[in-house]
């Protein structure tokens, strides 16, 4: 379901590459996670509390990189009006409105109730404050209509990205990397997708 890419004999494995495993090209408009994204974000708590880990294989010439904000020091250095909206609001997860899943069967997106997430939340493990976006695709609840909502998830997403809360990993084949997506958004980063023989393979 998640990108349509299982690895062969090993299901819980994501296959994040440009080629499926019997080795097709999936073409130079195939991309997965090219926004920025919290994974979990349609697991209704407390299945949201998922941590990720990357194993990179291959890597384009350039571009690439993944990209990770820390939702928790964007949270500390929010205004102080912006949180207060923020502590009204909740997101609205719905599968159905994510752009690499909205194409899926209709028995995999049943199996994804909306979830309902507090914009800010405790940690499941110290209780420390942070934000919980989702993604740019979230319906937000709690303020005077959809479109302030919209205007605040637009506003703190700009913020927690900015290039005090960012980092830009550059794979080396060999690379692991670990992250807890409750307080961390990443976003793949673009690269030539215009040619078979540039290969990113990384797994999930």
């Amino acid at each position: 379901f998640e990108g349509r890419a299982p690895e062969p004999l090993h299901p819980a494995i994501q296959r994040v590459t440009n080629y499926f495993a019997n080795g097709t090209w999936k073409g130079p408009g195939s991309k997965f996670g090219a926004y920025w994204h919290q994974d979990g974000q349609f697991w209704r708590p407390p299945l949201h509390n998922v941590l990720s880990v990357l194993h990179c294989q291959s890597v384009p010439p350039a571009g690439g990189e993944t990209g990770f904000a820390d939702l928790r020091a964007a949270l500390a250095t929010l205004s102080g009006p912006l949180r207060e909206r923020a502590e009204s609001a909740s997101i609205v997860a719905s599968v159905r409105d994510i752009a690499d899943f909205a194409a899926g069967d209709e028995a995999d997106l049943a199996k994804f109730p909306n979830a309902t997430h507090k914009f800010i939340q405790p940690h499941a493990l110290d209780g420390g404050p942070t934000l919980y976006v989702g993604s740019p695709h979230m319906v937000v609840e709690g303020l005077e209509t959809q479109e302030a909502g919209r205007d605040l998830l637009t506003m703190v997403l700009t913020h927690a990205t900015s290039p005090s809360f960012t980092y830009f990993h550059a794979w080396d084949a060999g690379d692991v990397v670990v992250w807890d997506n409750t307080q961390t958004l990443h976003h793949s980063m673009p690269y030539d997708r215009s040619s078979p023989d540039v290969v990113r393979e990384l797994y999930r």
